[in-house]
């Protein structure tokens, strides 16, 4: 039976190659059951394998600002140096990103006369362990709706993070999911 330091250390090491992936989807096979399992373990890898925050930030924002649903919003990203893994569901992470700018648009939508800004800033955890990753937005906008931030925080939740939402006087939100910090090895 495999443990988790066992079993986390390889798939740590794995990494999806789109390129490579490519050329064996083109690939004439019978049956194309060799290509499904490739997608098949493509799906896998995905959602099994460490999610980089900057990275899994910028595609969602990429993929809502092509459909037009960030249009007049300046998005600028604030990413650490290194990148920031995590071990989490790739995907509710994806829906907790999607939830909280298309909240910030909405509420920079309401507010006119101000440049419309969403800055996007992420954190590496305490060296020490006393927080864990972050995911930072910051926005010009009006305050969210309290059912919105409900909705959001249920998510935030299932992860086993945690949402801080702050609503500046001046105008703009500031929300902060916090990764749970890992547990360091002891000495």
């Amino acid at each position: 039976m495999a443990t988790t330091a066992t079993t986390a250390t390889p798939r740590k090491a794995l990494s999806v190659d789109s390129q490579a992936l490519h050329r064996m989807r083109s690939f004439p096979m019978e049956g194309g059951e060799a290509t499904n399992n490739v997608v098949s373990l493509e799906a896998y890898l995905r959602e099994s394998l460490p999610v980089e925050l900057g990275r899994v930030a910028e595609e969602v924002i990429g993929q809502m600002a092509g459909e037009g649903r960030l249009a007049g919003i300046e998005v600028l990203y604030h990413l650490a140096e290194e990148p920031v893994q995590v071990e989490l569901p790739r995907r509710p992470f994806e829906q907790v990103v999607e939830l909280l700018v298309a909240a910030s648009a909405q509420a920079m939508q309401g507010v006119a006369g101000k440049p419309h800004v969403l800055r996007v800033i992420i954190e590496a955890a305490d060296a020490f362990g006393d927080y864990g990753p972050r995911l930072r937005l910051q926005d010009t906008g009006e305050a969210v709706p309290a059912a919105t931030l409900e909705a959001v925080a249920e998510r935030v939740e299932k992860l086993g993070a945690k949402l801080t939402v702050k609503t500046r006087p001046s105008g703009g939100n500031i929300f902060v999911v916090e990764m749970p910090p890992e547990e360091l090895a002891s000495w």
